[in-house]
């Protein structure tokens, strides 16, 4: 047993040498005001930019917009409008493949053949069993839901690009056709990225690489002309390229992860993870999806502005 009291063990107290406590800590603090002041010094020099780059300017303008219409609160409004856009999709869905179950398809082995993980496909099959009993009505359900989901989106949509562009809301014209094209919608991103996913199982790497790419430039020419109706000043196509290429992007990466990443993880543990890590994954994708929204009219908007020289007061 250790001597506190002698020599021996008095290597073995806590030190109170006041100088050599205070040493880390000087050295933390002198560290972070070197970092505060290098902080400092590059946002004055990107300040001294912005008369002569227009990509500074509207990189401060962005951060600006950003913060003056509250971005992180639209960007939730819309995941819980896309959260609902998928719920009646699903009931939807769920209708047809009662029908197809009905019908003596094997879903499950379709699902399959078509790409899909054999987690999702056990998952897509056994929906379709339960739903064979009540099919016409989760088909009439569906429907009306995603009428009504779709409008709700088309709303959000239109009020958030005009919050972007710091423009009055205009009053929605040609509602039931836009509310049509957006019903239609996912059926034509299900079919892309389907293919997509069958070119990946059946093929090489390289070929499925590339298919997965180019449902990258798909989205962000959809989201084109989907901007390019939404409410903005009198300006021209040009103007939406900007949000577009970037919500393209980001929506690529977003798939790209799920198809190479994700997919194999839920499938090596779904017995793990089981619906909650479903749910969480698809929450999260959502808030990603309709972050990307607002920063891409956010974009539009102050790269314009900053191209033509224009300021607007809030």
């Amino acid at each position: 047993m250790a001597d506190y009291g002698s020599p021996r063990g008095a290597h073995l107290l806590p030190s109170t040498d006041p100088v050599t406590d205070e040493a880390p800590k000087r050295s933390l603090r002198a560290r972070g005001e070197a970092a505060r002041a290098r902080g400092i010094a590059f946002r004055a020099e990107l300040e001294e930019q912005r008369p002569h780059h227009v990509s500074v300017e509207a990189g401060f303008r962005w951060l600006q917009r950003d913060k003056e219409i509250a971005g992180g609160v639209l960007g939730g409004g819309l995941a819980y409008r896309f959260f609902f856009w998928t719920l009646a999709f699903t009931v939807l869905l769920a209708g047809g493949l009662g029908f197809a179950s009905a019908s003596g398809s094997n879903v499950t082995t379709a699902s399959r053949e078509v790409g899909v993980t054999s987690s999702l496909a056990s998952t897509v099959g056994n929906a379709a069993e339960q739903s064979e009993t009540g099919r016409w009505w989760l088909l009439l359900t569906g429907l009306v839901l995603v009428l009504w989901s779709s409008y709700g989106l088309l709303r959000a949509l239109h009020l958030v690009h005009a919050a972007a562009w710091r423009i009055t809301p205009p009053p929605l014209r040609n509602a039931p056709r836009a509310v049509g094209f957006l019903a239609a919608l996912p059926l034509a991103l299900v079919a892309s990225t389907t293919a997509a996913g069958w070119v990946r199982a059946n093929t090489d790497d390289l070929l499925g690489l590339v298919a997965t790419l180019a449902i990258g430039v798909c989205f962000g020419a959809v989201w084109l002309w989907i901007s390019m109706r939404l409410p903005s000043p009198d300006v021209p196509w040009v103007a939406f390229v900007p949000g577009a290429v970037i919500f393209g992007v980001g929506l690529q990466a977003l798939h790209v992860f799920a198809a190479y990443f994700l997919q194999a993880k839920l499938a090596n543990a779904s017995q793990v993870y089981g619906a909650l890590g479903l749910a969480t994954t698809a929450l999260f994708s959502f808030f990603l999806v309709g972050r990307g929204v607002v920063w891409a009219a956010e974009l539009n908007a102050v790269v314009w502005s900053a191209r033509t020289g224009t300021r607007k007061a809030p």
